[in-house]
């Protein structure tokens, strides 16, 4: 069997399963269905997937689940689905959200339920009608659920038979009995026993039945009943009627029957009591070990959250020193070059002012120039020009153009402040210089690109050249080479 079959199968069994009253013992069938379809572009079968799966869970009494799958269901169904599916989702998402005491949200869910039903699916139509009364009542609002049942009972008696009809009858003349009419009351409920099929619903319309006649003050009329509702399977109608038996024989002063109908009231009472300690006792055991699973949960992520601070306070250090060293080795290595610089400057400053051979000095001079230069190259490595000229050589054209003008000022600043030395030295060479050509001169030292150029200096590609042959006029044949050489001149 294919995935395609599997899935097929397992939604379809399932949907059986329920229709029909079987018990469904876990998820793992339809779960099989829901992983398949989840996958699958058809949405609406992975709609009545989530339902039948929310259908399970509802039986398991795991309500949370089952409300959050019903939601899945509604938010996955294509629009202009299925009316009547729609309309059966809301009815169970109704009844789960009512078992969990949320009231107005059951009555809106019910609501949406009789919508999408309509009047071609009246049993539908009058369950959800019915529930919406139901809800009304527990929210205490009696006169919202009068008119609810009012419309139930409308669309219950257009129909011969109907499972409805005694449950609407029983509700309304409950609602008349507690408004004190009960000749009304009366009316209804008599027509609830004439129509009643269920047993078990039959005792709770007798009590109800017995407290209408005891109201009228038929007594042995409501004693017939209240003897007949004791034999309920439901232990809360038992010990009700015993309750009022023991009231009516004591009032007529009947006081054995009255005696054992206290004595049957009070085991029973006791048995709901133990259960409702049981029940409560169950809730205090879910919630303590709720807590203590929360407080574990709340121990873990406080450990988590320290772990995740002392490493954010490690790396931060780490970083931190890592980034102290390297500026450390940044100074020294500066301190090292400037104090380099000034050796050179000493150097070149008392070889000028000694007497040895001009051709002797001169060679040696040429040395410590080249020297102070590789210096001051050094220098300008270490500076914010440097990295951004860098930034700008290794930058697209166009994108290029736009960031010039921001780094501009800073890189002429520290190439300045760096070259200082060669600008003086080849200022001394040729005096007719100007700060402009020296500048000019030093760009071309750095093999820096035409364009870069252009924009460093701000201008235009024939003053650039002007410029060049203006220099070429001013300066020795050798130094010119030796700034504009050839490896300058394939850059130009």
């Amino acid at each position: 069997m294919g995935k395609t079959d599997r899935a097929w199968y397992a939604l379809l069994l399932t949907q059986a399963k329920y229709k029909n009253y079987v018990s469904l013992e876990n998820d793992s069938l339809i779960q099989v269905a829901v992983d398949y379809f989840e996958k699958n572009s058809d949405r609406e079968q992975l709609a009545k997937s989530y339902f039948y799966s929310g259908c399970v869970h509802r039986e398991q009494e795991d309500i949370s689940t089952a409300i959050n799958l019903y939601l899945k269901s509604l938010r996955t169904m294509p629009q202009g689905g299925d009316s009547v599916f729609l309309s059966m989702v809301y009815g169970h998402l109704g009844d789960c959200y009512g078992e969990q005491y949320l009231n107005s949200a059951a009555i809106d869910a019910h609501k949406n339920a009789y919508a999408l039903c309509g009047t071609a699916h009246i049993d539908r139509a009058l369950y959800a009608l019915l529930k919406i009364g139901d809800n009304y009542l527990i929210k205490d609002d009696s006169d919202s659920a009068f008119i609810y049942y009012q419309q139930t009972k409308l669309l219950a008696d257009s129909l011969q038979t109907s499972a409805f009809k005694p449950l609407v009858y029983k509700n309304i003349a409950a609602l008349y009995n507690e408004r004190g009419e009960y000749e009304e009351a009366n009316s209804y409920i008599s027509e609830a026993m004439r129509d009643i099929e269920v047993e078990e619903s039959l005792y709770s319309i007798y009590f109800l039945k017995g407290d209408i006649m005891n109201h009228l003050n038929k007594k042995d009329s409501a004693l017939y009943y209240w003897n007949l509702a004791k034999y309920s399977f439901d232990i809360e109608t038992k010990a009700s009627a015993f309750d009022r038996l023991f009231e009516l024989n004591k009032e007529q002063s009947r006081w054995r029957e009255a005696a054992l109908c206290a004595d049957s009231f009070i085991v029973y009472f006791d048995s709901i009591q133990a259960s409702a300690y049981r029940a409560e006792i169950g809730d205090l055991m879910d919630n303590h070990q709720l807590e203590i699973h929360k407080y574990a949960l709340l121990k873990e992520h406080q450990l988590a959250k320290k772990k995740m601070i002392y490493c954010f306070w490690g790396l931060f250090l780490v970083l931190a020193l890592i980034y102290m060293w390297r500026d450390r080795c940044r100074k020294n290595k500066y301190i090292a070059l400037q104090k380099q610089l000034n050796e050179n400057r000493a150097e070149i400053m008392m070889l000028s002012e000694s007497s040895a051979p001009i051709e002797e000095k001169s060679a040696e001079l040429h040395d410590l120039k080249e020297k102070n230069l590789q210096i001051c190259i050094s220098l300008f490595e270490a500076t914010e020009g440097y990295k951004k000229l860098n930034e700008l050589k290794n930058m697209k054209p166009g994108k290029r153009i736009l960031k010039i003008q921001d780094y501009r000022e800073r890189i002429i600043g520290d190439i300045r402040e760096s070259f200082l030395d060669v600008m003086n030295n080849l200022r001394e060479n040729c005096r007719s210089l100007t700060n402009e050509d020296l500048f000019y001169c030093l760009l071309s030292l750095l093999h820096c690109p035409k364009d870069l150029l252009l924009g460093i200096m701000d201008a235009s590609s024939d003053a650039i050249k002007a410029r060049k042959h203006r220099i070429k006029d001013k300066m020795d044949t050798v130094l010119f080479d030796k700034v504009f050489g050839s490896d300058n001149q394939k850059l130009m």
